[in-house]
């Protein structure tokens, strides 16, 4: 071959390679992946299908939530978890949140190759703790965090607040066609909130409230009207902790007072009834007498006798001697004719 041909076959798998690199999808970029805009709308659209009034855009809470979303893209552990043992309590404070106020703070967060806000939403936090959060009806601000880390991997945090003495959002009525519909896969329906049915006392008096989804602790407060510290302490849990469907709540413990009143009430009175004088009487018995046998029964016992020795094992035996005193018998003739 000569070196001309080899030079154009080189200049063709040059051009054919770029070509192939050029076609190639490129890498998920900060576009791709998703912004905090579109997340925070995203939530708001959910919310809106389900009868909820739109959350608020906080920046202080979107500051604490990208701050943690690029901790863990710089290749921490991912988690509720941020630097320096941190909570999401603690990092919106820290943002700024509340200013001093009381507040309260829940998260969301998510970290997949390629993961956009729609399955984020959809599949990553299609379960009972995650949507809590984004459809809170006591929460009424919200922030969003979006950050890529070494390895393409989309990273997502979103946390929810609710300041002390602010208004929360009500819930609307349920909109007939929304305006903006989620754009989630088609095979996951939309989860609707669920209202907190009040248990029935059990026999013993305790209330067992089972968790249902897309209830939070504090609508189930709320629709048994006990404080929070009360439901927190019996169930030993945190404002924080995420709810299970079917998870059972000790809402009010069980009573003994029933039993201790009834142990302590006075027994009604008994009075004696006379019991009346019986007079024994003997029944004198006589001892039994034998009656003497009769010749039918001295007859059958002599007859049962024979029979007893003439069957079964003793018949051989009566055979036996039978044939001995004949063999004697004939032994002593023989004697007797010898000796004449």
């Amino acid at each position: 071959m000569d070196l001309n041909k080899r030079h154009r076959l080189s200049g063709a798998f040059a051009i054919g390679l770029m070509l192939t690199l050029f076609l190639l999808p490129s890498q998920p970029t900060q576009a791709q992946a998703g912004t905090p805009d579109e997340m925070q709308q995203a939530i708001n659209n959910l919310r809106a299908a389900n009868g909820l009034a739109p959350l608020n855009v906080n920046s202080y809470l979107m500051q604490a939530a990208q701050y943690h979303a690029n901790w863990i893209a710089a290749g921490n552990p991912g988690g509720h978890t941020g630097e320096g043992g941190s909570s999401s309590y603690d990092r919106a404070v820290a943002a700024g949140y509340g200013e001093g106020a009381q507040v309260w703070v829940t998260e969301n967060w998510a970290r997949g190759p390629g993961l956009t806000v729609s399955d984020c939403i959809y599949v990553s936090w299609n379960d009972a703790a995650h949507m809590n959060n984004m459809l809170t009806t006591f929460h009424n601000e919200f922030g969003a965090g979006v950050a890529l880390d070494g390895s393409g991997m989309t990273v997502y945090v979103v946390d929810f607040g609710h300041v002390s003495g602010s208004e929360n959002p009500q819930p609307t009525a349920p909109l007939a066609e929304p305006t903006s519909t989620p754009s989630g896969p088609t095979d996951t329906p939309i989860p609707l909130i669920q209202s907190v049915a009040v248990a029935t006392p059990r026999p013993d008096g305790s209330v067992i409230h089972i968790v249902q989804f897309g209830q939070s602790l504090w609508a189930i407060v709320d629709a048994y009207d006990i404080p929070m510290a009360d439901l927190l302490a019996l169930n030993n849990l945190t404002e924080e902790t995420p709810l299970q469907v079917n998870q059972e709540l000790l809402i009010v413990p069980a009573s003994i007072e029933v039993e201790e009143t009834n142990l302590t009430s006075p027994l009604p009175s008994l009075e004696p009834t006379p019991i009346p004088s019986v007079t024994p009487t003997v029944e004198q018995q006589s001892a039994p007498t034998q009656d003497a046998p009769t010749p039918t029964e001295t007859k059958m016992a002599k007859t049962s006798f024979l029979t007893n020795i003439f069957s079964g094992d003793t018949l051989w035996v009566g055979i036996g001697l039978v044939i001995v005193s004949v063999l004697g018998v004939a032994l002593l003739l023989y004697t007797a004719s010898r000796l004449k």
